[in-house]
């Protein structure tokens, strides 16, 4: 069990736009930027699924996933597990979240990702070590 550091937390919380990296059951790689992301505690994220396609037909062969960010604390690599959930009460959480954040948007699915591992993007000699 891996729980982020408030480092990690805090240059998260201060990111736009993450990339959300999945692959098919036969390794096709497909990175998508995200926008609509949250910690649920220190060990889970959850990622709003509005558009996705190949991603979540690679998230139903392979769940495992990576999320990877730069912030004002550097560059944060994030793998897991992922669940899928429609029509349960961590939707329901979603869909009232995303409403208030951009109404006009539907989200389709939330996306639970267990975080499993951290690995650092900062440039040097500890570039992609895993530090979680």
């Amino acid at each position: 069990m891996v729980k982020l550091t408030s480092e990690i937390r805090e240059s998260l919380a201060g990111t736009k736009i993450v990339y959300f990296a999945t692959a098919s059951k036969k390794g096709v790689p497909n990175a998508v930027p995200i926008g609509a992301f949250k910690l649920l505690d220190d060990e889970t994220m959850l990622i709003s699924d509005q558009y996705f396609n190949k991603t979540l037909a690679n998230l139903k062969e392979n769940p495992q996933a990576a999320v990877s960010f730069w912030g004002e604390k550097g560059g944060f690599q994030i793998k897991g597990t992922v669940t899928i959930h429609t029509g349960d009460k961590i939707f329901n959480d979603d869909v009232a979240w995303v409403k208030e954040l951009k109404p006009n948007l539907v989200p389709k699915s939330a996306i639970v990702l267990k975080i499993s591992g951290v690995f650092q993007l900062k440039p040097g000699p500890g570039a992609g070590q895993k530090i979680l």
